[in-house]
């Protein structure tokens, strides 16, 4: 958790609420990252 929040917010105080909102951030990164790989893979195949 140290790492994503350092990652996100490199110059705020880590608390609860600043790791809450790293992890947050990181899921929803992931998130649309998956829908653009589908995305992509779907236009490469023509579908």
């Amino acid at each position: 958790m140290l790492a994503l929040t350092h990652k996100w917010f490199p110059q705020r105080e880590i608390t609860e609420r600043s790791m809450g909102e790293a992890m947050f951030l990181e899921k929803d990164y992931w998130h649309k990252m998956e829908i653009a790989v589908c995305n992509g893979i779907a236009k490469a195949f023509g579908g």
